[in-house]
């Protein structure tokens, strides 16, 4: 008897929790303004869903994206990037809740990774704009009229702290769900897909680091110990001299394909500046070229010697 009622019990708690997770979909949110979205989609990232009425005719399209897991010191944004994929470029609707209890919404133009999310106008109209809390749920309501009969749009969806001191938005995380929260939407079917984009970049910047510990954390500094230490024995000449040369070389080539790779990723990131970082890698690659410049002088130097040219 005890083990049916542990059934019972199991099985009801695990429905309980199947139920929940249901209702979670946006096809089963009932909006309390008696507003109606014949599309919607459950977005991937960040807690957010998005819903929609799209008229073909016109290319107007109302929305209503939704953010939950707000609290009262964040910000919310759902944008259209109608030139490219990614944040930079996007067309923003972004809200938050004022100390006094008030939300704002307003429209901001997305110029870098740094934007301060101003407010601005966007590229194309936008009417109808408001937003709501409750229950730790932020609501965006807009109306956009998209340019050129677009049905298919690139999104970007995001949230981030506000500041402690102006209650303006500050600058979100720059990692996990914060950089995969982008997508193509197709407004006539409801198909949406989510770019690839922040784990490319992520993949990027492991490679970058794995490159330049190599090459300059480990290489060189062999390559340097080599010459101090193996030189002195007699019975190693001229072997060290070859593997001190290799791995200098080496680290030399290495470095530069990691620093080429850094370049890269410094141009898909316009806005973002990592000072320090840069100024580190500018002299440890001025400080590596001029040891293979010199390693070459040796290098020819030795050959000559080696040959009864030098003496």
């Amino acid at each position: 008897m005890d083990g049916m009622l542990k059934l019972f019990v199991s099985s009801f708690i695990l429905m309980s929790m199947l139920l929940t997770s249901s209702a979670q979909s946006c096809s089963r949110y009932a909006f309390s303004s008696n507003r109606v979205f014949s599309s919607c989609n459950d977005l991937p990232y960040l807690n957010s869903f998005l819903h929609w009425n799209f008229n073909s005719s016109s290319s107007g399209v109302q929305i209503a994206y939704r953010h939950t897991g707000v609290t009262s010191s964040m910000w919310v944004s759902w944008a259209i990037n109608l030139d490219s994929k990614g944040m930079v470029g996007s067309q923003a609707l972004v809200a938050y809740r004022n100390p006094d209890g008030t939300i704002k919404a307003y429209t901001s133009s997305v110029d870098s990774y740094r934007t301060p999310l101003s407010e601005s106008n966007l590229s194309f109209p936008v009417s109808d704009l408001s937003a709501t809390y409750s229950n730790s749920e932020m609501i965006i309501y807009a109306t956009l009229e998209l340019p050129n009969n677009s049905t298919t749009v690139n999104q970007v969806w995001q949230h981030g702290p506000l500041s402690a001191t102006t209650n303006t938005p500050g600058p979100h995380a720059f990692s996990g769900p914060n950089v995969q929260s982008m997508g193509t939407l197709d407004l006539l079917s409801g198909r949406s897909a989510t770019a690839p984009v922040g784990n490319s970049r992520t993949r990027n910047r492991n490679i970058h680091g794995v490159l330049n510990a190599v090459s300059w954390g480990i290489l060189m500094p062999i390559g340097a110990i080599i010459a101090r230490y193996m030189r002195v024995f007699k019975s190693a000449d001229p072997a060290w001299f070859y593997l001190h040369v290799t791995c200098q070389s080496s680290a030399y080539i290495i470095g530069v394909a990691g620093w080429a790779t850094g370049i890269k990723l410094g141009s898909e990131s316009s806005g973002v500046q990592y000072t320090a970082h840069r100024a580190i890698g500018i002299v440890l690659f001025c400080l590596g070229t001029l040891q293979v410049y010199a390693n070459g002088t040796h290098v020819f130097r030795f050959i000559l010697a080696d040959c009864g040219m030098l003496t």
